[in-house]
């Protein structure tokens, strides 16, 4: 793919994102914008910090604005399906996590909730990557943070929407496949928690741990599904398409952040 075709693609891509996200990308409240409140800006400051010094400036920066971007995605997703109080805040070193204070109402609702924060991160990604081959001509100290940025939001991304719970992609999995069958998120869940677990092992992540505790008690409170789920069940037609969505985001997030996935293996 040569350069202008990859960046006409990142400019598709964001059009498509704004598109889907049309009525959520702003609020009424312009101090809540970005989705971010007053008093989750000294902690997100913490974790601005702490990222910085654990990784580097180039790294670390990427990677909170990865998170923020990620983050926003959820929340501008809250207020299409009428969330006007959803707002989010980072975690030093864990990410970040978007709340409202009502329930969601139906199934398509939280899996466009849960797909649009690591969905949202492929338009700024392709933007990143079809930038470089012009930054290299016109502004080469770019570069770096370029590819940084859209390696590390690919992988993050990808890792999200694993179905592992409580990622994005375990609330996905508990929302589509109850669908087909009670049952089918207590599997997955079950499987995904036990691998995930290995590899914690192998790695010796306390980050991937502290997850996989999360999905097992997860499993001993709930059976594998997910209690906050709403009651109002999709049909399987929309199940299905929502499955499509959440694998072809993967796919393309997997793709972009190969080189970062590569690098932690």
């Amino acid at each position: 793919m040569t350069p202008t075709v990859l960046l006409l693609c990142a400019l598709a891509a964001c059009l498509a994102t704004a598109y889907a996200l049309r009525g959520g990308l702003t609020s009424t409240n312009k101090l809540t914008m970005l989705g971010m409140d007053a008093q989750g800006i000294g902690i997100s400051l913490l974790s601005v910090a702490a990222a910085v010094w654990f990784f580097g400036a180039t790294f670390g920066l990427a990677l909170i604005a990865v998170i923020v971007i990620h983050e926003f995605g959820h929340v501008a997703a809250f207020r299409v399906a009428g969330h006007h109080d959803a707002r989010f805040r980072l975690v030093p070193l864990l990410g970040g996590y978007a709340i409202s204070n009502r329930p969601v109402k139906t199934q398509e609702d939280q899996v466009f909730i849960s797909l649009m924060g690591p969905a949202i991160g492929i338009a700024p990604m392709l933007l990143a990557y079809g930038l470089t081959p012009f930054s290299a001509q016109y502004f080469p100290a770019a570069i770096s943070p370029l590819l940084t940025f859209a390696s590390i939001c690919g992988a993050l991304n990808f890792f999200n929407l694993l179905p592992i719970w409580p990622l994005d992609g375990g609330k996905l999995t508990a929302s589509i496949t109850s669908v087909f069958h009670d049952r089918a998120p207590f599997c997955i869940f079950v499987t995904s928690t036990a691998l995930i677990g290995l590899v914690a092992l192998l790695t010796q992540s306390i980050f991937i741990g502290f997850i996989v505790i999360m999905g097992i008690q997860h499993i001993v409170k709930t059976g594998g599904s997910d209690g906050r789920a709403p009651h109002a069940r999709m049909s399987k037609n929309h199940a299905f398409l929502c499955l499509g969505a959440w694998l072809f985001s993967a796919a393309a997030l997997f793709i972009g952040g190969l080189a970062t996935i590569l690098r932690f293996v």
